[in-house]
């Protein structure tokens, strides 16, 4: 990703989800340093728009999944993605994505 060989997308979501434990803790240092890689890298986050709370609809009312996935993956699918990475082996397939866990890796 830093030399430029691909792309890696998330969503705010990321955002909200990595912020929790160092705001819990009052750790404004590591606060600070989720927050300078995930809006200041070579990492592109996106907010949520429209486009992407309907693709995530969507996916929620077909493969029934949880919120959060479903904004991640429609994130990653408005994007172009062709990869979806994730610590999640419950997700199920999705035909226009590759779901990979990370732990298969």
């Amino acid at each position: 990703m830093d030399r430029g060989d691909f792309t890696v997308v998330t969503s705010t979501v990321t955002l909200l989800e990595v912020l929790i434990h160092p705001l819990r803790s009052n750790n404004k240092k590591l606060a600070m340093e989720y927050r300078d890689i995930l809006l200041n890298s070579r990492l592109v986050t996106l907010e949520i728009s429209n486009a992407i709370a309907e693709r995530a609809a969507r996916l929620r009312a077909i493969h029934n999944i949880r919120t959060p996935d479903a904004i991640q993956i429609g994130a990653a699918l408005n994007a172009g993605a062709s990869y979806f990475f994730t610590n999640d082996v419950r997700l199920p397939e999705i035909p226009s994505i590759q779901i990979i866990s990370l732990d298969a890796l």
